[in-house]
């Protein structure tokens, strides 16, 4: 029989239903694995007296966890033993020792209890006094359950010199448990009509799990365990709270769920109802409701016996207990508006349901009482009210709670579980527990105090001010530096300087004389036939003869005229000649841009302004140039006028005027030629990966080659490779990278990797060998990680792998010949309503077979 439904002796009781047979079929009764079983009610003895206790019923649902296994069997006809038992048998035929069990104990159950306490009272609503009577609700919940799994395995190949294998052990153990009890009253007066509850609540719940896994492994002389230890708890209690709801005038809502298939309520200021044919709209005074609680709550976390001694570590390094409880008691006042109305329906085709209609069943609720004519409802256990009730409470409680809980508790987990970290950290070699930010270099101190952290080193001279007082910045250099320093060091970036804004509190970043930039700009031209002089790629073909010759016109120019890289001193900044706008020049500019090249060389040119910049100089093909890489700094100097005005003059006769002023000097850097910008290596498995990023590469049409040598700490060469570097039209080749395949790895020590930029003739054009990038340390492997090798190489040689091949044939064999006999295709669980007495009465279970064919499991 369902093992998992149990019997109870509460008087007789029949149903008589228009939808399931009144008979079971022989197997009816291997249903359902964790629902419930209908208790009979309570019979009460009629008398010609009226009795102030009426309609006294009960009803309960009860659920033997001891027997899920044969009730999973009984619904579907899977055997969950015959499954574990074909499984370890398939292991043992494969020559693994397998052992699986499962086990689940405890009980589910839920009483219900109501009686109508006809004793006249009294109840207030708002200064007005109503007769009314008392119904009253108990529910009881007892929910504990524990399921407990657990796997032990073994595994040896002996025939080697050493035996490789494993053996070990898992288990899952899990608990929770529930308890709850509810006393509602109801104020009813003889038509049903509802004017306030009151309800008790108290709740005890608690949910655990615990992980134990012991596992050894050995091979190649070498053996290895792991243990641990975890578990985790929580639990919510409500050890008390009260509620009293008084609504502002009687409703007739429960009378109305049980005349009508769709009911609408919502709270208003007038209570009212109208109907129309089979539905409904309820207007209710929904009043107020209020209450007091006590709550409280907590959780642990446990981490024990991991053998951190086998790896190197302190022992117990990783145990781990954190706990922490938190009560409170309260109290609180709400309005009812806020849970009911705004669209609540109780209606078929909506979340809730109206009663009302045709009787699906009757049933006989006293021992030789009449029958009772009932309706299945989608309406919770027990009276809706009582749902209502409680998420309200509930909502309540928990809105005032949850906060204070999430913040004690989530920082007492915070903080511990940071200290074993930093614990753990400091055994692993971590960070320097006096280090001010957390990282190898030191951090940048700002003249206010502020603190720039080592892993922020670039933010240092970058153009911004990052400390707050522009003291991590260069005046003049990496911003400016306004004239009224006020209360503080003002400043504005470089870029800001004479933009048309005023960006300084006293304006004076504009019109000031300031150097923007000085560079060096290599651009791609194209030698007029005639040679009288150089064009660019926009001058050809376009329909405007920008050679003298008309040569940039010729069909095919582009393959026609000889193409060179050109180099060009260029520089920006104030050249503003007519300062006051009256069409005459004020000053005379010029800006002194010195170049020195790599190779030591340095040339100085003279840039005369034009008004709006200034002019540049063109310092030839970038093949002839002596230098790849340069710096370049530059400073403008502020003249008189010559008689012949700026324009028509010479750099030489604006220079005789004298000199008036001068710009703080501005630097820069670049490469007119390809080199070596970044180059990088590490490690990914048995593989060197290499990659190398080029500066100017679309200045240089050249073929190189790249040639990269990994030496050891003596100088020896461990790895080597070429990678060509071919420019082409659509790639100019800003980067390459090659894999160097390592064989058995590297010996424990320190790397590093050189490359050499060697251009078409074998000459060696530009080095790099960047410590922090291209060199690194290849640690020795930790004793464990060495004995993990030892014993995954055993592991290889051993017939490992063709014993979990045998156990994976043997279970599709075993298991293939399992069939599946589903005893039914469909239920239905309902609670059962009571129009007469406006309340739930009971439960019912239906199922169906593969006919269809419906029948009453228990109800």
């Amino acid at each position: 029989m369902f093992r998992g439904l149990l019997s109870a002796a509460f008087g007789s009781r029949y149903m008589r239903s228009r939808h399931w047979c009144e008979h079971m079929k022989p197997r009816a009764n291997a249903l359902l694995t964790a629902l419930l079983l209908c208790l009979a009610t309570l019979p009460m003895t009629v008398s010609a007296q009226v009795e102030p206790i009426q309609n006294d019923f009960a009803y309960g649902v009860e659920y033997d966890w001891s027997n899920l296994d044969e009730d999973i069997d009984s619904i579907t006809g899977i055997n969950l033993n015959e499954i574990l038992s074909r499984t370890m048998l398939a292991a043992t035929d494969a020559g693994l020792n397998l052992t699986v069990a499962q086990l689940s104990t405890g009980s589910s159950n839920i009483f219900v209890e109501s009686a109508e306490d006809r004793t006249p009272t009294t109840i207030d609503l708002d200064g007005d006094v109503h007769d009314v009577w008392m119904r009253m609700t108990d529910v009881t919940i007892r929910h504990a359950v524990l399921f407990d799994s657990a796997l032990i395995t073994e595994w040896v190949d002996a025939s080697g010199a050493d035996p490789a294998g494993f053996d070990g052990y898992l288990s899952v153990d899990s608990e929770n448990a529930v308890a709850v009890d509810v006393n509602m009253v109801e104020y009813l007066d003889d038509d049903y009509n509802l004017y306030g509850v009151d309800m008790d609540f108290s709740l005890a719940s608690e949910v655990s799990v615990e992980f134990m896994m012991d596992v050894s492994v050995e091979g190649g002389g070498d053996d290895l365990g792991l243990a641990v230890t975890f578990g985790t708890a929580f639990d919510f209690d409500v050890p008390s709270s009260n509620a009293e709801w008084r609504l502002g005038h009687e409703t007739p809502f429960l009378s109305a769920l049980s005349t009508y298939e769709s009911v609408h309520a919502d709270c208003t200021d007038d209570a009212f109802i109208t109907t129309s044919g089979v539905e409904a709209d309820i207007g209710i005074e929904c009043g107020m409701m209020e209450g007091d609680y006590t709550v409280s709550t907590g959780f642990s976390v446990d981490l024990a016996d991991v053998p951190t001694e086998n790896f190197g570590l302190d022992s117990g390094l990783l145990d781990l207990s954190i706990s922490d409880q938190i009560s409170t008691s309260g109290s609180f006042e709400t309005d009812m508006s806020g849970f009911i109305g705004d669209g609540d329906d109780f209606d078929d085709e909506a979340e809730g349901v109206g009663y009302g209609g045709g009787a699906d069943a009757s049933i006989i609720i006293e021992e030789g009482g009449s029958p009772v004519d009932v309706v299945s409802c989608d309406c919770g256990t027990a009276n809706p009210i009582m749902f209502l009730m409680l998420a309200t409470m509930l909502t309540e409680i928990g809105e005032a709670f949850a906060e204070d809980a999430a913040e004690e508790l989530g920082g007492t987990f915070e903080d511990e579980l940071s200290e074993a970290i930093e614990e753990i950290s400091e055994e692993f070699g971590g960070d320097d527990a006096e280090s001010v930010d957390g990282m190898d270099g030191e951090p940048f101190y700002c003249n206010n105090g502020n603190t720039i952290g080592s892993y922020d080193q670039w933010r240092i001279g970058n153009g911004e001010d990052d400390c707050g007082d522009w003291s991590d910045e260069t005046p003049n250099e990496t911003y400016f530096v306004c004239n009224d320093w006020g209360q503080g060091h003002e400043g504005i970036p470089r870029d800001q300087v004479n933009d048309g804004n005023e960006d300084c509190s006293d304006s004076s970043d504009e019109g000031v004389l300031w150097m923007d930039y000085v560079s060096v700009g290599v651009m791609g031209m194209f030698v007029c036939a005639d040679g009288s002089g150089e064009v660019s790629e926009w001058s050809l073909e376009n329909g405007w003869d920008d050679c003298d010759d008309g040569s940039d016109e010729l069909p095919d120019a582009e393959g026609a005229l000889e193409r060179v890289t050109l180099a060009s001193v260029n520089a920006g900044g104030y050249s503003q000649q007519d300062v006051n706008d009256d069409g005459t020049d004020d000053h005379c500019y010029v800006a002194e841009v010195t170049v020195t090249g790599d190779d030591g060389s340095s040339l100085t040119y003279l840039l005369k302004g034009t008004g709006w910049g200034f002019e540049g100089t063109d310092i030839g093909n970038v093949d002839d140039l002596s230098y790849r890489e340069y710096t370049v700094e530059g400073t403008i100097h502020q003249y008189g006028v010559p008689t012949s005005g700026c324009y028509g003059a010479s750099v030489a006769e604006i220079q005789s005027t004298g000199l008036v002023a001068s710009s703080p000097s501005t630097d820069g850097e670049g490469a007119v030629k390809r080199t070596i910008q970044h180059g990088s290596m590490y490690l990914d498995d048995e593989w060197l990966q290499i990659n190398v990023y080029f500066d100017a590469a679309n200045n240089d049409e050249n073929d190189y080659t790249l040639e990269f040598e990994l030496l050891d700490e003596m100088g020896n060469i461990e790895a080597a490779t070429q990678m060509s570097v071919t420019p082409t039209d659509n790639d100019p080749v800003w980067n390459v990278g090659d894999s160097l395949y390592l064989g058995d790895g590297l010996d424990a020590g320190e790397y590093c990797g050189t490359l050499e930029l060697v251009d078409a003739q074998g000459a060696t054009v530009d080095t790099y060998d960047d410590v922090d990038e291209m060199c690194m340390t290849v640690e020795e492997l930790p004793e464990f990680l060495q004995t993990l090798e030892t014993i995954g190489e055993a592991f290889g040689e051993s017939n490992f792998q063709s014993t979990l091949e045998a156990f994976g044939e043997n279970l599709e064999d075993r298991l293939g010949s399992i069939t599946e006999d589903i005893a039914y295709t469909g239920a239905n669980f309902a609670m059962l309503w009571s129009p007469t007495h406006h309340t739930v009465v009971g439960v019912a279970l239906g199922v169906s077979d593969n006919m269809d064919t419906w029948y009453t499991l228990v109800g």
